[in-house]
C-alpha cells in the first residue's frame, strides 16, 4: 500500500474520532450513549470487568494464535450484518413496550437501559463492520505490528459484542415477565 492511502485514513480516522467526540454534535455525537451504558455496571465491579477487560485477555492470547485473515473477514461481515439488522428490530419491539399506564419506575428504568444497550450494541457491531470493511479494502495480511492491532481490535470488539448480546438478552427476559 502506498503512503498516499495511509495518510489519506490516517486523516479520515482522525477526522471521523473528533467528529465522534465534539460535543452537542447533532448527528455523531455517541458519547452520552456509552456513558449511560457504562453507568448501568456502577456498583458491578465483577460485571464490568467481565464484559470489558475479560475480552482484551481473549483477543491478545487469540491474536498470538492467528491474526485476521480475509476469511475470517468476510464471515465476520456476514454475522454482524445479520446482527446490526436484529438489533433495529430489537429497538423496534422495545418502542412498543412503551406502556405510559405503567407507573412501575423500576421497570421504565430497565426498558430505558435495555434500549441505550441495544443502541450501544449496534455501534459496536457498525464499528466492527467499519474496520472489518477497511482492513478487506487495504488487503494486507502478512504478519505486521499493524496486522496485530487491527487483529486484537477486531477480536476485542466482536468479545465485547457477544457478551453484551446476553447482557440485552437478560434484559429482554426480565422486560416480558414483568409486562
Amino acid at each position: 500500500m502506498n503512503s498516499i492511502s495511509i495518510i489519506l485514513f490516517v486523516i479520515g480516522v482522525v477526522i471521523l474520532i473528533f467528529s465522534l467526540s465534539l460535543k452537542m454534535s447533532n448527528f455523531l455525537d455517541v458519547r452520552k450513549i456509552f456513558l449511560e451504558h457504562f453507568s448501568v455496571f456502577k456498583g458491578n465491579t465483577l460485571q464490568l470487568i467481565s464484559i470489558f477487560i475479560v475480552p482484551f485477555l481473549f483477543s491478545v492470547g487469540t491474536v498470538r494464535i492467528r491474526c485476521v485473515d480475509r476469511e475470517i473477514l468476510n464471515n465476520l461481515n456476514i454475522v454482524l450484518s445479520i446482527l446490526i439488522a436484529m438489533f433495529f428490530s430489537t429497538l423496534s419491539i422495545l418502542c412498543a413496550f412503551e406502556d405510559k399506564n405503567n407507573k412501575n419506575l423500576t421497570y421504565r428504568q430497565l426498558l430505558k437501559e435495555t434500549f441505550n444497550a441495544t443502541i450501544f450494541e449496534a455501534m459496536i457491531c457498525l464499528l466492527l463492520l467499519f474496520i472489518s470493511f477497511i482492513t478487506l479494502f487495504i488487503g494486507e495480511f502478512e504478519q505486521s505490528l499493524y496486522l496485530q492491532i487491527i487483529s486484537g481490535s477486531i477480536y476485542y470488539l466482536a468479545i465485547v459484542a457477544v457478551l453484551n448480546i446476553l447482557v440485552i438478552i437478560k434484559r429482554l427476559k426480565v422486560l416480558f415477565d414483568n409486562k
